[in-house]
């Protein structure tokens, strides 16, 4: 169990503690006929009361110091119209669910709109008692931003994991992933499908002559000319080495031919390259339609180059 948990289920249970001494202490109130707001006044937490009309009647002094509303500005206008319009869909059905069970508590997190126009996430626990609605809310935007944060970064390292440094390219693993995921679709939808292996010619000779920082150039470049010879949605990974895989999805076997010489043709420098072609048939899998794409791709390179064979 993460520090960070204990300390969210700490929380929470002090809310709920609070919340129902909230909630006591307003029946209190009504029942001996005692208009004293001490209690409320003297709270550093942000406490609520609300009518079942959907607007608050008591805030504490603390919901000016987080939103920057007066309490008779927040007062005045139905609360809905703080929410943030992207929270509405879950908030409304809990205020809701609170009127039509009342002492139940309900929690839920949403955005409340500042005076400066700037949002800040709150997280509430609420209860209700046919007559009125009392909830506690914490102000949890920065550890909301934290998680955006670390969601981010764990965005950046996966992409970072799938991409080919040097081309900028999908990687091995991704162009696995994404094999699997396009055989599967075609499967599905019965449409047609065609991978091919692509290696550029005597690369070897080319790194010997001009020196392995030229070369590293040389791919990039050569990713760079070959992705703009194809479609937005084809695939173009770096395989390893010298050597690439192309994906067209919803690419009869003609109209692959036509966009894989247009990639030949795109090849930098007056370099050369081969390409092995395969289309895929419902009994294959990855393997099998990458093997047939690779024995296309010796075949071409076993008649001398600068070619293109079909599997």
């Amino acid at each position: 169990m993460s520090p960070g948990s204990t300390v969210a289920r700490a929380a929470r249970a002090a809310g709920l503690v609070l919340l129902g001494a909230v909630a006591a202490r307003a029946h209190h109130a009504r029942k001996s006929g005692s208009a004293d707001r001490r209690w409320f006044d003297m709270s550093n937490e942000l406490l609520v009361e609300a009518d079942l009309a959907g607007y608050f009647t008591r805030l504490s002094p603390a919901w000016e110091r987080t939103l920057g509303w007066t309490r008779e500005e927040l007062m005045a206008r139905p609360f809905r119209e703080f929410i943030h319009p992207d929270d509405l869909a879950t908030t409304l059905p809990v205020a809701r669910a609170l009127d039509a069970s009342p002492g139940e508590v309900r929690e839920l997190e949403n955005r409340y709109r500042t005076k400066d126009g700037s949002w800040r996430w709150l997280q509430w626990s609420a209860t209700s008692d046919r007559r009125r609605k009392y909830a506690v809310a914490r102000d949890i935007t920065e550890r909301k931003q934290v998680e955006q944060e670390r969601q981010e970064l764990l965005a950046q390292v996966e992409a970072l994991a799938r991409t080919d440094s040097l081309t900028g390219l999908p990687n091995r693993r991704a162009w696995d992933e994404e094999v699997q995921r396009e055989i599967a679709r075609a499967r599905r939808s019965g449409q047609p499908l065609t991978l091919a292996m692509v290696d550029l010619d005597h690369f070897k000779r080319f790194n010997d002559a001009h020196g392995h920082a030229a070369g590293d150039d040389m791919l990039a470049e050569v990713a760079a000319s070959w992705r703009r010879a194809l479609r937005t949605n084809d695939v173009l990974a770096r395989y390893g080495g010298e050597e690439f895989a192309v994906l067209l999805p919803a690419c009869e076997a003609d109209e692959a031919i036509r966009l894989l010489d247009r990639l030949r043709d795109a090849t930098p420098r007056g370099e050369t390259c081969s390409v092995g072609v395969a289309t895929f048939r419902l009994d294959d899998t990855a393997a099998s339609l990458g093997g047939r794409a690779d024995a296309a791709l010796y075949e071409a390179k076993r008649s001398g180059r600068d070619r293109l064979a079909v599997a």
